[in-house]
């Protein structure tokens, strides 16, 4: 049972980490680990790709790679926290009252919840837009998810009703590519997803993008995590609240409340 929590550097709540989550450095052929966290470089991997690939190289490792009954997926400033308490305004709110006291949800307490639920993911949140086609649209580059859409049709055409479903009938989802859920229920999800990101990388050109529109397969990503939950009614999800540890005073919460608001005139950046 392992928590795998993505890095592309040092991170300072490393040595705070409940038992069982890892730190794993991605894009380790190229960025420092001084520290010696697991890495996506060794035995089956992509960690060359991860420029455009984001977290999902340390996904692609887990899934080759990982022995683990139960894995899961949390980034070096985001995680799951122990109750589901609303989207993030909701976690400000409780992060303004309860500051450092806030923790990760242990292991023990993801596994107790596999045992009700298939799925632990994040708290749904509004992406902003009228859906979340015209959101992605919005600093993106349509040409691609018209070709994620094209590619689920041809390889997946069972899959369509479910993307179309989650790209055009609201702004909401289910952030940050970050899970827990057991080895074999990540197995099939992870086939599935890098069957269809591989084929549309084959149709990509990225020639004029920025660094920022070049991290694609990682924000399709966000978006098919939650198509392949619509798709798998089956399976039963749980949704846990995520906090950012960068948010733990209230000094920080405050300005991330007002930052959001575009209340910026006398807080410092």
């Amino acid at each position: 049972m392992t928590v795998y929590v993505i890095t592309h550097k040092e991170f300072n709540y490393a040595d705070k980490l409940p038992t069982g989550y890892v730190p794993m450095m991605v894009g380790a052929n190229k960025n420092p680990n001084p520290l010696n966290y697991l890495t996506d470089n060794t035995m089956d991997n992509i960690s060359d790709k991860n420029p455009e690939y984001c977290e999902l190289t340390g996904l692609y490792w887990i899934w080759k790679n990982s022995k683990a009954k139960n894995v899961g997926l949390a980034h070096y400033r985001r995680f799951f926290y122990s109750k589901s308490i609303g989207g993030r305004f909701a976690m400000y709110a409780y992060l303004i009252l309860m500051g450092s006291r806030v923790k990760p949800a242990s292991v023990d307490q993801l596994d107790g919840l596999l045992e009700d639920y298939d799925w632990v993911v994040a708290h749904p949140e509004d992406e902003g837009g009228k859906d979340l086609w015209t959101q992605f649209n919005k600093a993106n580059h349509e040409i691609d998810m018209q070709n994620t859409r094209n590619v689920i049709a041809e390889k997946y055409p069972d899959y369509v009703d479910a993307f179309d479903k989650v790209m055009h009938s609201s702004s909401w989802m289910s952030p940050y590519n970050m899970f827990y859920s057991s080895k074999e229920k990540m197995d099939e999800y992870s086939a599935w997803l890098f069957d269809v990101l591989f084929e549309v990388e084959k149709r990509t050109d990225m020639t004029g993008y920025t660094d920022y529109q070049k991290r694609l397969y990682g924000f399709l990503s966000e978006r098919l995590l939650n198509v392949w939950l619509e798709k798998h009614k089956e399976y039963k999800v749980k949704y846990l609240t995520v906090f950012k540890t960068d948010d733990l005073s209230r000094r920080a919460v405050i300005r991330r409340i007002t930052n959001r608001l575009g209340i910026t005139k006398g807080i410092n950046h």
